[in-house]
Formats: C-alpha cells, sequence, structure tokens
C-alpha cells in the first residue's frame, strides 16, 4: 500500500511550516530510496510496525515500530524496507522556514533518529493529517500549517534521540519513579531512595533519568518542591520558614538559594508578585 498526497504552495508565503507532501506506507517490500543530494525539504518518518533500515555513512542502524528519523533539507538520504516484514511508515516532506530555533539542528547534517514510544497524541495528529483534503480556495492552509507545527513541536519535546534511550521497561520503571517523588517529595528522599523504585543502582538511574525526563533525580526533585512551594506562597500565609520546611528543604536559607536560582526572586518576592489578587 502506497498513499501519496501531494500539497499546493500557500498563498501566504509566511507560515512557519507547511507540508509538501505526506502519505502513508504498508507492506511494501521493495520501498527503498538513496537520494546522494537530499531533498529541499525536510524529511520525516515515524515507524508504526515492521521494520527497515537507515544507512548513515558506513553504518546501517535498524528502526522497528515507536522509531522514527529526520533529514534536513540537502542532507544524503538512504533508507529502505526490510525485505522479510517491512515497516508500516507516515511520512511529511516539510519546508520549515520559522522553526530553526525549535529544531535546534536536528536532521542538519545527519538524519536524526528518535524513539516516539509513548506519544500516542502524534499518532492521532498524522490520522488527521492523512485525511486532510484542503478546499479550492486553500481555506485549511492555516490548518494544515498548525497540524504540521504541533506535529513537529510535540516530537521535538518528547521524542529521545536513539543513542541512550532507555530501554521500554525502564522507561515505564522511571515514569513511576518520577511520580513517586513527585508524591513523595516533601519528605527527606535520598537519590538511594528514589533509584530503589526503579530497581537500580544510583548511577545508573541518574543517567537513564536525565536521559528520559531531562533533568537529574535531583534536580527534579528541587523542581516539584519549589512548584508545591509557589502554590503555598500564593494561597497561605505561612512563613518562609514554615513553607521550606513543609515542602523538603533542610532548610529556609537553603530554600531562597534554590528558589532564587529557579525563579530569578526570592520567595517574598514572589510572593508579593503572584500573591492573592495578583494573578
Amino acid at each position: 500500500m502506497r498513499i501519496n498526497h501531494f500539497v499546493p504552495d500557500p498563498r501566504f508565503e509566511r507560515f512557519p511550516c507547511y507540508p509538501e507532501s505526506f502519505g502513508h506506507y504498508a507492506n511494501e517490500l521493495e520501498h527503498y530510496e538513496n537520494r546522494p543530494n537530499g531533498l529541499t525539504t525536510y524529511n520525516w518518518h515515524i515507524v508504526r510496525a515492521g521494520k527497515g533500515y537507515v544507512r548513515i555513512g558506513e553504518k546501517t542502524v535498524e528502526l522497528k515500530s515507536g522509531t522514527g528519523f529526520l533529514y534536513g533539507p540537502g542532507v544524503p538520504q538512504h533508507y529502505y524496507a526490510d525485505s522479510m516484514e517491512p515497516w508500516d511508515i507516515r511520512w511529511v516532506h516539510f519546508t520549515a522556514r520559522g522553526l530553526g530555533a525549535l529544531l535546534h539542528g536536528r536532521g542538519e547534517r545527519e538524519p536524526w533518529l528518535f524513539s516516539w514510544e509513548g506519544v500516542s497524541r502524534l499518532d492521532q495528529l498524522w490520522s488527521e493529517l492523512l485525511d486532510f483534503r484542503m478546499p479550492p480556495m486553500q481555506e485549511g492552509a492555516a490548518r494544515l500549517s498548525a497540524l504540521t507545527y504541533e506535529m513537529i513541536a510535540l516530537i521535538v519535546q518528547h521524542a529521545e534521540t536513539m543513542e541512550g534511550i532507555p530501554k521500554p521497561g525502564m522507561r515505564e520503571r522511571l515514569t513511576e519513579a518520577a511520580e513517586w517523588i513527585r508524591s513523595h517529595c516533601r519528605e527527606p528522599l535520598t537519590l538511594e531512595q528514589m533509584s530503589s523504585q526503579a530497581s537500580c543502582s544510583p548511577s545508573h538511574f541518574s543517567r537513564q533519568f536525565h536521559s528520559l525526563i531531562g533533568k537529574t533525580p535531583i534536580e527534579y526533585l528541587t523542581e516539584c518542591r519549589i512548584l508545591q512551594s509557589k502554590n503555598l506562597l500564593v494561597s497561605t500565609s505561612m512563613t518562609i520558614k514554615n513553607i521550606a520546611e513543609l515542602v523538603g528543604f533542610a532548610n529556609s536559607t537553603y530554600f531562597i538559594q534554590r528558589f532564587r536560582k529557579s525563579e530569578g526572586m526570592t520567595p517574598e518576592q514572589f510572593r508579593i508578585l503572584r500573591g492573592a489578587g495578583h494573578n
């Protein structure tokens, strides 16, 4: 099965991103692409089932369900389906005139390989894209651009670069550990206690947690405490000292130090700025 949709250029030329074409391939044993000079657009694929391969120089990387890849304009492209278990892929070629900061170099020099496992919203948006039909007067152009932007933002926010991705079972344990930390953040937690929730050593837990969550366990714990303190600062008249103790900080001095680093102001300044009637 090969589904291809081609989109006319938009009349409005200032959309931050816009699809040039998109489609869905499944059970295509002979799907093979080799473009030494790449394309003038970005080329983005997600794998939904089966498997295939991406060539990067002399290296061949196998991609399975829950993974994907992104090529930037002009980047050589070489990828193909497995001959025994061909992949089910959804793809879009898009322009991105205003997404430099969002994409942050992904796919510019070589394909960005990522995992989108657990980002169920992405597949829903892709289904909407595949069902989209442009009206003759292009009344849907803004929606098409917004849909593409949301998909790109979602993958940048939640996808993980394939190198160092925690394995599926580990991802689940890390997610559960993060939720446990959030719900127990007022307690005097140690790294050993946090790592025990994922049944691994503190050092391995720290590396994998940072890879998945984007911050260390201690940074995440501090963030949870700061968030709780902000709610107490604007909704109660408790002293700074009492709030610090209640949310889990060893003393008010350390609390003020961490709060200032996080928010750029002291807890008292935050209370004055964001207290009752100031939202």
